[in-house]
């Protein structure tokens, strides 16, 4: 009986933890310098506001009407403007509460609009701290949300960085103000809100972590930030809270998350991967250890023990050891941890990751790069290596804007090779008025490799070559090349077999003689490297041919 009882405790303990959350208020505001009822009903809804904050808090955003000098609304109009037409109002003042129990006038919300609300319960509980760096110049942000009851929907996270008090000596706009309160200066990231999961079971949680270059700030002292999460589609605010000092802590005591990969690739002609895998700890506990297990497709699991040791919110990179596989048209890669801190993790919801790729497109002997350059074409270059590191082509910086660019890159026979573009600033080729609209394609005929615009720093496909006219192609090319190629005196050639073969290595001249033949010699299966040596044949383009049991490929080189 002792026991059944004491069962029966942990139960709704279990249960008691993850039970319904006290409801916090967001309120948000929309108002103009230079608008008359704006002035007339702020002092009363801010004095509404203030005898609330144990119950609510509130955002001011700045419209560009009537008055379009609003310097509130200059210091970040994208921002503004995009969220008072994601509520669709069209005149000032206005204001919403928990965005959709109440649309209207500011002077027209009660008090007991507030209580009522207050009572309905949160499925959330909402964490912020925020910390300035060293040299005044950033913010930076971390949310916690933790679920207490299911939810689900189109759900977003706001982190909004507010100025608590602006005062201007001499008023900036027609109507007299010159106290405004929670003004809204940057919306992390954006006034879209970062995306969270569509839903939610009790014990699930997310956290964010942002930063913002400050820029339009008045007082470094008045900063703050409040946040809420909501669902996009009905508007309908889940909570809110605003920044604290006490610091967050994990959820769970250990608690690893496999945040992301790093520099993986839409389409591969290697069949072969090192994945680096970012983790955070999440837990209080701190990390010392975690097992990665990880595959492509239904290959052989591999497996690597990481130690180390990361405090709370802490991250690592860590790279995987390589290993080979088998290369299918549609593929995906697997990654998953457990045996955290050689105990277990508590939340396994985060201890895998995937990412999808495909085969490489193959090309023919040429491939052709068009750039439309955008407004800062001096920050756009791009490379074209093979799979031996060696550049065979690149281009840029460039010097006119709005420009089409097109290059003409030759290829080899059977070769891997591997674009990338680069942008200096960090934002593609695109994508605004001020920053121009760009793009870039990679074509083979009239095959699209690649195309693109809004890339970031930098963004990379691979892509091969075919291994020669009339060649039969059974033997995998991609793991035949020649280096150095442009070659003086000796080469070196490389090359994998699946299955021992006897391989016989030719080198023939443009008008299709033998010029040069290496001795039939047997190889096992794996990875093989001979040295080529061309010193006795005359400057020009040969082709390179390797024939392994019934199969061969032809590399192109260049004699100098």
């Amino acid at each position: 009986m002792k026991k059944t009882l004491f069962s029966l405790a942990l139960i709704i303990l279990s249960f008691a933890g993850f039970s319904q959350s006290q409801r916090y208020i967001i309120v948000e505001e929309f108002t103009n310098a230079s608008c008359g009822p704006c002035a007339a009903q702020n002092p009363a809804f801010q004095a509404l506001m203030a005898a609330n904050t144990s119950k609510c808090t509130y955002i001011t955003y700045h419209w560009n009407f009537p008055g379009p000098n609003d310097p509130m609304y200059l210091a970040n109009p994208t921002e503004n403007q995009g969220r008072i037409g994601y509520y669709g109002f069209n005149y000032v003042p206005s204001c919403v509460l928990d965005g959709n129990v109440y649309a209207g006038v500011p002077a027209n919300l009660t008090q007991t609009m507030i209580n009522n609300r207050y009572t309905v319960p949160s499925p959330f509980e909402l964490y912020i701290n925020h910390e300035i760096s060293p040299g005044n110049d950033s913010i930076y942000v971390t949310m916690l949300g933790k679920c207490t009851q299911a939810v689900s929907g189109q759900l977003v996270a706001h982190n909004v960085v507010l100025e608590k008090h602006i005062h201007y000596n001499t008023a900036p706009g027609s109507n007299g103000e010159k106290d405004f309160y929670n003004v809204m200066r940057k919306m992390l990231p954006n006034h879209n809100g970062a995306t969270l999961p569509s839903s939610f079971e009790p014990g699930d949680y997310f956290i964010l972590q942002q930063s913002w270059k400050l820029a339009n700030i008045t007082l470094m002292s008045e900063l703050s930030v409040t946040g809420f999460i909501q669902n996009k589609q009905t508007k309908e605010a889940h909570q809110a809270t605003i920044t604290s000092p006490t610091p967050i802590t994990g959820v769970y005591q250990n608690d690893v998350e496999v945040s992301s990969l790093l520099g993986m690739l839409p389409t591969y002609c290697v069949s072969a991967l090192s994945p680096s895998v970012m983790i955070r700890n999440n837990g209080n506990e701190p990390l010392t250890s975690v097992t990665f297990h990880y595959k492509v497709n239904s290959g052989d699991i591999q497996n690597y023990q990481w130690t180390g040791n990361l405090g709370f919110l802490e991250t690592a990179t860590v790279q995987l050891p390589a290993f080979n596989f088998s290369l299918a048209n549609s593929n995906v890669l697997t990654v998953y941890t457990d045996g955290t801190n050689a105990i277990g993790d508590d939340y396994a919801k985060n201890d895998t990751i995937r990412h999808n790729f495909n085969a490489a497109v193959q090309a023919g002997s040429t491939v052709t790069l068009n750039i439309k350059t955008d407004n800062y074409p001096e920050e756009t270059t791009w490379v074209v290596k093979d799979n031996q590191g060696v550049t065979i082509a690149s281009g840029g910086p460039y010097t006119q804007t709005g420009h089409v660019y097109t290059e003409t890159i030759p290829l080899g026979f059977g070769i891997c090779y591997e674009f990338t573009i680069y942008d200096s600033g960090g934002n593609g080729v695109c994508c605004s008025a001020s920053s121009g609209y760009g793009y870039y394609q990679l074509k083979s005929g009239t095959t699209t490799i690649r195309t693109g615009t809004n890339f970031g720093a930098q963004e990379s496909t691979q892509f091969y070559s075919p291994s020669g006219v009339g060649v039969v192609e059974n033997l995998n090319p991609l793991f035949f090349a020649v280096h150095p190629n442009p070659v003086e005196n000796q080469a070196t050639l490389a090359f994998t077999l699946t299955s021992a073969e006897k391989v016989e290595i030719s080198v023939i001249n443009l008008q299709g003689k033998t010029v040069k033949v290496m001795p039939l010699a047997e190889y096992g299966s794996g990875q093989h490297t001979v040295v080529l040596d061309v010193s006795d044949l005359p400057a020009g383009l040969y082709n390179v041919q390797l024939k392994a049991g019934e199969k061969s490929f032809n590399q192109k080189i260049a004699v100098q």
